[in-house]
Order: C-alpha cells, then structure tokens, then sequence
C-alpha cells in the first residue's frame, strides 16, 4: 500500500519559540505605526536605481543573519537570581537605569569579538547579509556615538565593533545592515517605554521630541555616515513618532546612503519593505507589496535562540540539532509565499557566537549548498495557498518535503504539464516516475534519494508560469459558504499563522488585521454565522460582506476550540465572486491565546 505525502507535519510550538513559551518576556512586539495604513505610504520616488539594485539583491538573497547583542547579554537573562528575559531583561526586571548601567553597560567587555568569525559563520550558512543591533532598546550604542552612552566611551571598551565588522563585510562582499530602536529607550527620560524610573511608558511630546532630535537622529547620520556602504537600516517598535519624524528619518538615510533599505518598522508606513511580526507567517503568498516593475520582498525573522532573541545562560548554548530540519523548512516555506528569512542568533558577552548556534545556522548553508537553485532569486508558489513549501522559477517548480519518508508525493492545483521530474540534490537527475490526470501530479520519490531534513523535488512543466486552477472559495452546495483561516488573506503583516493547526496567531490586536475571503457567491441570501475558535474575554470582530455586516463576541468557551452560533444574520444580495472580511472591532493587546480556525455562513431557511 502507497504512501502519499501531500502536508507536511511541523512542531509549530516548537518552530515558533518565543510566540508560546515565556511569550510575554521574549517578544519583541510593535507597540503602533499610526492609524493610516502601516505599509506603502513611501512615495514611488523613494524607489530611486540605488534602491531598485539593492531590493533586486534582497529578493534574490533570501537569507540573511539577524544578530542581537548588546549589554543585556552580560547578564545571561538573570536578575537577582531569577530568569527573566533576554534583550528585554531591563524592562521586565523593571532594572532602574544607574543599576542597568553598572551591572551591564559598564561591564561589557566583549574582548573574543572577532568580525573575521561572524562573517565567517554567515557564509557557512549560506547567508548574503548581516543585520546587527547597533542600538536596541536598552538605549546603549554598539559602536563609538557622540552620545556618550556608548560602548567605547561609556562601557572603556577600546574597540569600535560595528567598524570591524562594516570593514570585514566590505572586504568579504558581505552586505551589512544596521538595527535601530528609534522611539524605545530605556535609558533616556523623554525615550518610550520605561515608566519604572521616569513615570510613564509614553512621553510628553516635547520630552520625546528633544530626545528624537537629540540622540535618535544624530545617531542614524553617525551610522549612515561612518561605517560605509550600509545595505539597510532595521528600525524596530514604532511609537510616539509623527509622520514628518518618519519622513525625516527616510531623508537621512537617503543623504548618506542611497541605496540604503529601510524597513516598515520604521512607523506610519513608511518604509521600502514590509516586515511582519516576530515570527510572522502568513496563510496565502503574498506578492502586495511588488512593483509593476520590482519585486518587493515582505519579511520575517526567527531566532536559533530559545527564550528570546539575545544571549541567555539557558537559551544561548542549548543544541538545537533536533530542529535544523524546521529551521531549513523555514527557509523553504517563507520563500513560498514570497518572504525573505532573518535568522537571529545572540552572542555570547564576550562577542563569541556559541558553536550550537553557528551549527544551527550551518545545517541551512550545507543544505543551501546542494538545494540553493530552489531559494536564491526564486519566486513564490504559483499556488496561492501551497499544501505545501513550493518555489518557481521559469519553466520549473520546486516541491519542498520536511522528513520526507513516502513514496509517492501529490501536487493538487497545476495544470501545466511536466516534463521532467528529478530530486534536486540528486546529481544525476536521475528522472522520477511521473504521473498526471487533470490538476493532480504524483511522483515516485525513491527511498535512495530522500534527502535529511527537506528533500527537494524538481519539476520541469511546459510553461514558464505555472497554470493553475482557480483557488477561489466556492459556495456549497447546500448553500452554506465556509470560511477557513487556511484559505484567507491577510490585509496587513501584524498578525501570524500556525501551519500545523491551520489558525490566526495574535489576530486581536490592532483594528486593520483584516482575514479577508475571495469567495464565489452561488446562492445569495440570509445567512446565519458559525464561528471556530477558542475565544477571549472583552474581544469583538466585524464580518462583512459587500451588503452587510455583523459583529461577533468571542467571548464563550474561552480557551477550548469550539464551534460557535453567534446571534444576528448577515446577508449577501448579489451573486457573484466577492470579498468576506473580518476585523477586530475593539483590539486587545497581547490575546496570545486566542486563535481563530474559520467562520461558516448557514443560509436561514
């Protein structure tokens, strides 16, 4: 009896980290980027050559290393004798600013630093570009500042690092980016966010004006200005910031680097790409964000860390072998659906990477190695919803399998016809028995070439594009339209999904995380609206079609995955193929637990 393997299983509590275990220490979360829109307010002019050369070298990057270091490290994720958090340790020790300052800053001596090493650890695993703290939200800069709250001045540390390293990645054509923290600082007054030593989380305005006009934008010209060609700036955690202070950020990097990317993290939409959540994944591949003429990348980061993204004791140094194969599907499935990947790792206090770390990283570079058609510059799933990871290129896709032990693989949805079939890593190419009826292909993937962690089958079609059938939902034939989280997508990036249970992940906290349903309307009517989730307390929803709308109450069976009735009916006066839509009507900050599957609409008879 044939084995078919047609979804992959994830360890998503496992592969999400941070999300589920001490999720409120660990993440780093946005805390608001204004109420317009929160990706594409930067102008079509901003899209200078300069720009258009480096996003065409993100897009076919793919891959890159995201290292979080700062003081925080030093103190290994303790405080007076608990474990508290990582890179957030300050805030949630509520560490007052003179404790933080002679327990951490002062002390940080990262003497092993060794630019020569990281670089040489991203290569290994097949990395094209390196993004470091060079402030984090702690407020201690990485590199000599003018502000004297620095690591050469303030820490005596006689070494610019962020200059040894700028200077080996330009030797080596590794390309660098800069993470900024531009509205949290902990350590200054009219900073956002600590309220333990300075009475409020946000500031009054003209404290956070004087400290953004004095500290934050001197600094991002010190960045964009002495360290050379600098292929991004990463800002992170948007609060408090006006659009002209967002603007004015995006003029200076433009002076001093040109072709310099920005993220949208940067606040209010600006930005030239978008990032989601930490950990963000997202259900349908997304290509919204591209150009008539410019593939525009979105992107998401995970970290090889546990417990948080900079070093602790217990989350620095623990071996994470059993899980490089879903470190590896990451790379594969956030390709597939049109992301780029930052993988973090968190350095040791004195500047060393721990070796579990670089492994972790290095089991991508030795897959990258032999399966690296299948990423670089490859385009997302034609698919829009993929049961699977699967990559394109002109006239070819690229089926990714995580532990493939079947025999046969299906692939439900392309028309195009195959003309070859081979495992990627299989240097013969040896051809694979192929079959195909209508929009089902199954191939015969011999035990002998399976690959450890992701096996990558290779299929040549006829076309350069891939056809594929049509993925609009369709209404039932008993009148009911059924929704599933699976098949949705979503409006903005602030929101994340879990493959293995096929539900939203943080939808709750801001009122544009839009589920949106394209869904061809057979039978319009009355209908009355069933919900699967696992509810919360004091959390509202709008659904929407073109004619109605009705707003549902989570609040029943909290914490258990049910079916739900919701009172009230919703109607659809037209057939035809349509949006559904449902938003947060109140957001609630930080429902972690609260997780949506799909809605169903029941006609009323």
């Amino acid at each position: 009896m044939r084995n078919i393997y047609k979804i992959p299983t994830l360890l998503a509590l496992t592969f999400l980290g941070p999300l589920f275990a001490e999720e409120e220490k660990a993440v780093d979360y946005v805390a608001g980027e204004g109420n317009e829109v929160d990706f594409g307010k930067t102008s079509m002019s901003a899209y200078t050559p300069e720009i258009r050369e480096n996003m065409k070298q993100l897009y076919e990057d793919k891959i890159g290393m995201f290292v979080h270091f700062g003081p925080y490290a030093q103190l290994g994720g303790e405080w007076q004798g608990k474990r508290l958090a990582a890179e957030w340790i300050m805030k949630v020790g509520q560490i007052p600013v003179k404790e933080y300052e002679e327990h951490a800053a002062r002390r940080f001596q990262p003497e092993k630093f060794d630019a020569s090493e990281w670089v040489d650890i991203a290569e290994a695993a097949g990395m094209k570009f390196i993004v470091v703290t060079a402030k984090h939200h702690d407020g201690f800069a990485m590199y000599d500042s003018e502000h004297p709250y620095d690591l050469v001045d303030f820490a005596g540390f006689g070494r610019d690092i962020m200059k040894e390293l700028a200077e080996e990645c330009s030797e080596r054509d590794m390309n660098l980016g800069f993470y900024y923290s531009q509205s949290f600082d902990w350590h200054e007054e009219g900073g956002v966010g600590n309220d333990w030593d300075f009475g409020e989380v946000l500031k009054p305005q003209p404290k956070f004006d004087a400290y953004f006009n004095g500290k934050v934008v001197p600094q991002v010209k010190e960045l964009t200005q002495n360290y050379g060609d600098i292929f991004m700036i990463w800002f992170d955690t948007p609060a408090q910031l006006s659009d002209e202070q967002c603007q004015l950020l995006m003029d200076t990097v433009a002076a001093n680097q040109p072709g310099a990317l920005v993220n949208s993290r940067l606040g209010n939409g600006y930005g030239h790409f978008d990032v989601s959540i930490d950990n963000g994944m997202t259900p349908a591949v997304s290509k919204d964000t591209w150009l008539p003429d410019l593939k525009v990348p979105w992107q998401t980061h995970e970290s090889v860390t546990t417990g948080g993204w900079g070093y602790t004791k217990d989350g620095g140094e623990n071996d994470r072998s059993d899980h490089y194969s879903e470190f590896i599907y990451s790379v594969s499935r956030i390709v597939s659906y049109g992301g780029v990947y930052l993988l973090n790792v968190g350095p040791r206090p004195d500047g060393t990477i721990p070796e579990t770390q670089a492994a972790s990283i290095k089991a991508i570079g030795d897959w990258l190695k032999v399966n690296g058609e299948a990423v670089y510059g490859a385009d997302p799933s034609p698919l829009k919803f993929p049961p699977y990871a699967i990559t394109s290129k002109p006239g070819k896709l690229f089926l990714h399998f995580q532990d493939l032990d079947e025999t046969e693989v299906e692939l439900d949805g392309v028309l195009s016809k195959v003309k070859k079939a081979y495992v990627l890593a299989d240097t013969q190419r040896t051809p694979l028995k192929v079959k195909q009826k209508g929009a089902t292909i199954r191939v015969n993937v011999p035990e002998k070439l399976r690959q450890e962690h992701v096996t990558v089958v290779t299929l040549e079609i006829a076309d350069e594009v891939a056809k594929v059938v049509d993925e609009t939902l369709q209404q039932e034939k008993d009148g009911s339209i059924k929704l599933p989280v699976s098949r949705c997508e979503f409006a903005i990036r602030r929101i994340s999904y879990d493959y293995e249970r096929e539900v939203t992940v943080r939808w709750s906290e801001k009122e544009k995380q839009g589920l949106i349903w394209t869904v061809n309307v057979t039978e319009p009517g009355t209908f009355k609206v069933f919900s699967e989730d696992t509810g919360a307390k004091e959390f509202t929803y709008e659904v929407s079609t073109p004619d109605d709308s009705i707003v549902l109450d989570a609040d029943e069976n909290i914490g258990q995955m049910t079916r739900k009735s919701h009172d009230g009916t919703l109607t659809i006066k037209k057939a035809g193929v349509q949006k559904i839509t449902a938003y947060p009507k109140n957001a609630v900050r930080k429902l972690r637990r609260y997780h949506m599957k799909g809605l169903e609409l029941v006609p009323v008879k």
